[in-house]
């Protein structure tokens, strides 16, 4: 994503509305030089609590300059300018694209409450297109999930997923996936891992939770092969690698200790003590270690 976003999140069909706009309108033409002044004042109560001019804002007029910047800054991961830049467009011009914005920014730092009102705030200002409206909509049930308020989620992806329009839903799939997986209906959690593989085959997360159920059924051999799936797809995914790439190896090595191939186990052991040794993953992997013993 262009700003930064994460949490199982996963919120690419999000960066629909960043990409395209929140609606039709075009982006407002040059203007005379006191019309971002009045538009401040009209708009003054539009303003994101704490909000405070800054030098050099008297000379943006339009309020798509303050939303690219904004999304320059978010892209280079300075946020606070990011926020100025996104509250300055929404007192220039009240937009649902830019509230929507103002979410992705809180829910990048993971300030989930203060995401949702602005979530909110998006949908009921009208996102313009059908796509985008569901880009919202996901959007609001990864915020929910991360709350803990998991039938409110569900309610978010299920609308999502029984939509017309071109959006991708792997995404809502996934993370309905989750919610099902934690609330131990399996079943359903296969059915929904299942979705995402078939919409987009090289979603890796999907591979390693569709592994995690495999495993619970005691198939450890087609359990391997979806973790092989999953750590073969990030393997040019560094950031991925980095972040996830503990967890799937410790999967792979287990799934494979379990079929007792023995070294194959530690060589996917030895990976994760080689990406993160003092993780939690890295505690588990040494565990399997032990029991394995030295070649």
């Amino acid at each position: 994503m262009t700003i930064r976003t994460r949490a199982v999140l996963l919120l690419g069909s999000v960066t629909l509305m960043l990409a395209c706009g929140a609606s039709k309108k075009p982006a407002p033409a040059a203007v005379p030089d006191d019309t971002g002044r009045r538009a401040r004042t009209e708009h003054a109560a539009t303003a994101p609590p704490g909000y405070q001019p800054a030098a050099g804002d008297e000379t943006i007029k339009n309020s798509e300059v303050a939303y690219n910047l904004a999304l320059e800054y978010a892209g280079k991961g300075e946020l606070q300018a990011a926020h100025h830049y996104i509250d300055l467009a929404m007192v220039l011009q009240p937009d649902s694209k830019y509230s929507f914005t103002k979410g992705l920014l809180l829910i990048g730092e993971k300030k989930f409450s203060e995401a949702l009102g602005w979530l909110e705030r998006s949908l009921q200002q009208g996102p313009g297109t059908a796509d985008n409206r569901l880009a919202v909509l996901n959007a609001l049930g990864a915020t929910y999930m991360q709350l803990g308020q998991d039938e409110k989620a569900l309610a978010e992806f299920r609308e999502v997923v029984n939509s017309p329009g071109m959006i991708s839903r792997y995404e809502s799939y996934y993370n309905m996936g989750v919610i099902y997986y934690r609330q131990q209906k399996y079943l359903d959690a296969q059915a929904v891992f299942e979705k995402v593989v078939d919409e987009n085959p090289g979603y890796y997360r999907a591979y390693n939770k569709l592994g995690l159920l495999a495993g619970r059924k005691g198939d450890w051999g087609q359990a391997a092969l979806l973790f092989k799936r999953a750590i073969d797809l990030v393997q040019n995914n560094y950031p991925a690698l980095q972040a996830e790439g503990a967890e799937m190896y410790l999967n792979y090595g287990e799934a494979l200790f379990n079929e007792k191939l023995y070294p194959e186990s530690r060589q996917a052991l030895m990976t994760v003590l080689r990406v993160a040794p003092e993780s939690e993953a890295g505690a588990r992997a040494k565990e399997f270690l032990a029991k394995i013993g030295t070649p």
